[in-house]
């Protein structure tokens, strides 16, 4: 290589470097007291990733079980979540948003145990009842439920950096009737599930990517064995998260479970 290539490699590799460290600036965490409407535009993007089903309106996002399950009375024990900020400035709009959550171990309580091998005991580094697996929903046993991929994950399908849950219109709000919800990508009482989504006008630029690595790195701190996600049939998403170093460990629905070790 020539002086001339040389000095045009180093300067690609200086100016890669300068726009990762711009974007690790951009990415704070997110306060406990963070209020719903700060997730609600993400939470949209979740549940209505795929342009070829009905729309959820954001006004049912509220209200839906299985949509309020991922960001109602944040702050809780366990919940953490990291923002991509427009530009450094803290006060600058919020363009990408990750979050992991425990289920609520009331909910929890109850669930059907099996045992589990292969690749979940292997991603886990555990045998046996000490996972307990994602319970398997098919059309008979969702009551009416319909849903896409693993309530909220990262994903880059129909031109959106985002996942959720199915659009189908279903009535899915609280009802002391239904089951306990504990997430779609729900996998053990002490492994919190990742939501994660990127504004349209702000992907294709690796915040996606920054935001999992980040928000993975803290729950790690935070003590998580692992951290699950759903991400259903067909999304683009899941490439993202092999190269991020998740693994199938089972099926929920027309979904992969997806978890990632960590440490």
């Amino acid at each position: 290589m020539n002086a001339a290539h040389t000095d045009a490699h180093d300067s690609q590799n200086t100016s890669a470097e300068a726009a990762a460290a711009s974007l690790r600036g951009r990415i704070r965490p997110l306060p406990a007291e963070t209020d719903d409407e700060t997730f609600l535009p993400f939470l949209d993007l979740c549940f209505n990733w795929s342009m070829d089903r009905p729309r959820i309106e954001l006004e049912d996002l509220r209200y839906r079980s299985d949509a309020v399950f991922y960001f109602r009375d944040w702050g809780r024990d366990g919940d953490i979540a990291v923002a991509a900020h427009a530009e450094a400035d803290a006060q600058s709009p919020i363009i990408g948003l990750a979050w992991v959550r425990l289920a609520d171990i009331e909910d929890v309580v109850g669930k059907v145990e099996k045992q589990v091998g292969g690749d979940f005991a292997a991603a886990l580094d555990k045998t046996g009842t000490e996972v307990v697996r994602s319970e398997v929903v098919t059309d008979g046993d969702a009551e009416g439920e319909s849903k896409d991929e693993g309530g909220a994950t990262a994903a880059e399908s129909a031109g959106a950096e985002s996942a959720g849950a199915e659009s189908a219109a279903a009535d899915l709000s609280p009802s002391d009737g239904r089951a306990p919800f504990t997430g779609y990508g729900w996998v053990a009482a002490d492994i919190p599930e990742l939501s994660m989504a990127v504004l349209p006008d702000h992907q294709g630029q690796g915040i996606g990517g920054a935001l999992l690595d980040t928000i993975c790195a803290l729950a790690r701190m935070s003590g998580y064995p692992a951290v699950s996600l759903s991400v259903e049939d067909g999304n683009g998403a899941a490439k993202l998260y092999a190269d991020h170093g998740f693994v199938s460990v089972g099926r929920n629905g027309d979904s992969d479970v997806l978890v990632r070790k960590l440490g």
